[in-house]
């Protein structure tokens, strides 16, 4: 299970994401900032189904993708990290 986490000027957001959809999100995130609208496909909070999240990239500050297992950097040390995320 992974999440999406954005955060505006004021405002943050979390959106779970179908673990099928984890490269086509990590790859629209990096249109932050720019000035056009991206479509992501995220699960519904309510019912747990697909739907689709608008985002206008301009209005975005930040976004992460976190709770994804990335088998490409799980042989990786993380000397000095500490915290939930290290």
């Amino acid at each position: 299970m992974a999440y999406l986490l954005l955060y505006g000027p004021g405002w943050t957001q979390r959106w779970q994401i179908d673990d099928g959809q984890l490269d086509v999100v990590n790859a629209a995130i990096t249109r932050l900032g720019h000035s056009e609208t991206g479509r992501l496909p995220i699960l519904d909070p309510g019912s747990g189904e697909s739907t689709t999240l608008v985002v206008a990239w301009q209005h975005v500050a930040a976004a992460v993708v976190l709770g994804a297992d990335h088998p490409e950097h799980a042989d990786r040390p993380t000397p000095g990290s500490t915290g939930q995320y290290p």
